[in-house]
């Protein structure tokens, strides 16, 4: 019970972007946020053509054992979209109230439990030496998505332009 209370207060302050996990996740490299950035605003209109911008060509990489490196390749490029998806949740949250942050936050935990447990069960149907990069490619997938998602819900903010030209006053 207090685990769970635990869970949900952080869940509602939306201050760590991983939120299922135990302990806070190490930061994404600066050149896969860059990498996904670029390839973001590259693709506006379809930002999920993004998911995979830094697995694959991580995969690629490693030529001499690509399988071996699935996983933390695909882990590599998550941590760049959880970061995404808590900024994004943060910015959600600034408008409601309380009680619908806490409903935020709830539905947050629920979608994080139903991705860890889809993964799962999807890593555990492959065969052996594919298990671990496939369930790493499952959960990057569902967590761009979401990110995407809470992205597109969030009001956008038109670039205010001046009407005419700033004029110096004497």
């Amino acid at each position: 019970m207090i685990r769970s209370f635990a869970a949900l207060c952080i869940l509602t302050s939306l201050s760590v972007p991983a939120l299922a996990q135990d302990s806070t996740p190490a930061p994404a490299a600066p050149a896969d946020r860059t990498q996904l950035a670029a390839c973001l605003r590259d693709n506006g209109a379809s930002p999920a053509a993004c998911i995979g911008a830094v697995a694959v060509p991580c995969v690629r990489a490693a030529s001499s054992d690509p399988r071996g490196a699935e996983a933390g390749c695909a882990r590599r490029e998550e941590v760049a979209w959880r970061e995404r998806l808590g900024l994004a949740l943060q910015m959600a949250s600034r408008p409601l109230d309380a009680g619908q942050r806490n409903r935020l936050a709830a539905l947050q935990l629920t979608w994080e439990s139903y991705v860890a447990q889809k993964c799962a069960l999807y890593g555990a149907g492959q065969r052996d030496g594919l298990q671990p990069g496939r369930q790493a490619g499952c959960e990057l997938r569902e967590v761009a998505e979401r990110a995407i998602e809470v992205a597109k819900s969030l009001p956008r903010t038109p670039s205010r332009r001046p009407q005419s030209p700033p004029q110096i006053i004497r």
